[in-house]
């Protein structure tokens, strides 16, 4: 028979954990742009925009467009683009949203002159808030690599996490402290909207959990191995560029050796390559300790997701990689509640049936070359 523990063995910060939430699971690109294009085109006093990567395709202009039509109206409309992630897309997009009235900032803008700081420390996360009651957590760009073939894109395997009630202040705060360290793209930057009070919507306890900084940066890791030291029945993680620390490879192995039956999908098909081939040369102590690793068969998986015994879940833009860890500002929503993680887990086993198991036999029969070049770029995974 499992065991169902309290919520609080997994939360390494009950105190700061908020309740009197609801949080609702989108577990595709479908749910998930639908989700967001219809928040935003709702909103009524205010939307808040933070995306690592903005684009201007056909996607990126729906949204646009979208934005441009709230700030016709009178609605204060912010968003926030990372300077690397939206690289591609040209600096006159985002200045004709500010002349339309949106107010838009840089995160970072490249220089010369800061080649490594600009680079390296980048702003990750991909949250939407509208009007103080509503936010949006997950791991959806703004593009057509990640918008479902409904829209015209290419269907990337993500998640998103809606969540209402007190806990978007904290959404919401750290969008300010973003917004705070961003340039704007023309003129003044705006003044930040005042803070809001978020009404009860439901009884789900959530944690608001960041990288941002040295008081913060190692939060979110800190959430992960206290939920993994407690895990009694099942660790379910899918993640998009699995190549954590040593202190997460050890606590996962710990826990299939006590009899956890601890399951990882990660990418068969990747945009980063040599962050797959990388956590390939760490596969066998893994298998070899009980961790059944899988790989999705898909189109491209860009989930940043756990679940553990089904009361702890956590959804967001972290990667369990050392650049997610030490570089990038990222958020992700840590859930405790048996009903958000009973939908979180039936995903994981619906992706189950699409992922291939990967054995030891298959990492064994590897060529000499590719050992090697997987144990070079896992010595290399500081940098990738």
């Amino acid at each position: 028979m499992e065991v169902k523990p309290d919520w609080r063995r997994y939360c390494f910060l009950a105190d700061n954990a908020v309740g009197g939430n609801t949080v609702a699971l989108h577990k595709n690109g479908d749910e998930a742009f639908s989700a967001l294009l219809g928040a935003l085109r709702g909103a009524r006093k205010y939307a808040l925009l933070e995306f690592y990567a903005f684009s201007d395709d056909s996607v990126g202009r729906v949204f646009a467009d979208a934005l441009r039509a709230k700030a016709a109206e009178g609605v204060p409309v912010y968003l926030i683009y990372d300077s690397v992630g939206s690289i591609r897309t040209d600096r006159n997009f985002f200045s004709g949203l500010a002349a339309a009235g949106v107010k838009t900032a840089e995160f970072m803008p490249l220089s010369l002159w800061r080649v490594y700081r600009n680079w390296i420390k980048r702003d990750h996360r991909k949250l939407l808030c509208v009007d103080g009651e509503t936010a949006f957590v997950g791991g959806f760009n703004i593009s057509a690599d990640d918008a479902p073939k409904s829209l015209g894109g290419r269907g990337w395997k993500d998640m998103l996490a809606a969540l209402r009630g007190p806990a978007v202040a904290g959404i919401e705060k750290l969008f300010w402290e973003s917004w705070a360290a961003a340039s704007p793209v023309a003129g003044e930057k705006a003044a930040a909207l005042p803070a809001g009070k978020p009404p009860k919507a439901g009884e789900t306890v959530v944690s608001v959990l960041s990288a941002s900084g040295i008081r913060s940066s190692h939060s979110i890791r800190r959430g992960y191995h206290y939920a993994i030291d407690a895990a009694v029945n099942n660790i379910c993680i899918t993640n998009a560029y699995f190549l954590p620390d040593f202190h997460v490879y050890r606590r996962l192995m710990k826990a299939a050796r006590r009899g956890v039956d601890v399951r990882i999908i990660t990418p068969g098909e990747t945009d980063h390559p040599y962050v797959r081939w990388a956590s390939w040369s760490r596969y066998g102590r893994l298998i070899k300790s009980g961790v059944k690793l899988y790989e999705w068969r898909g189109p491209m998986l860009h989930s940043k997701a756990a679940v553990i015994d089904g009361i702890w879940a956590s959804v967001g833009s972290h990667n369990l990689d050392h650049r997610s860890l030490h570089y990038n500002l990222e958020v992700n929503l840590n859930v405790h509640d048996r009903e958000f993680g009973a939908a979180m887990t039936r995903a994981f086993r619906e992706d189950l049936k699409n992922s291939r198991p990967v054995t030891l036999a298959m990492v064994r029969d590897r060529s000499l070359a590719e050992k090697a070049a997987s144990a070079l770029l896992y010595h290399m995974r500081y940098w990738l």
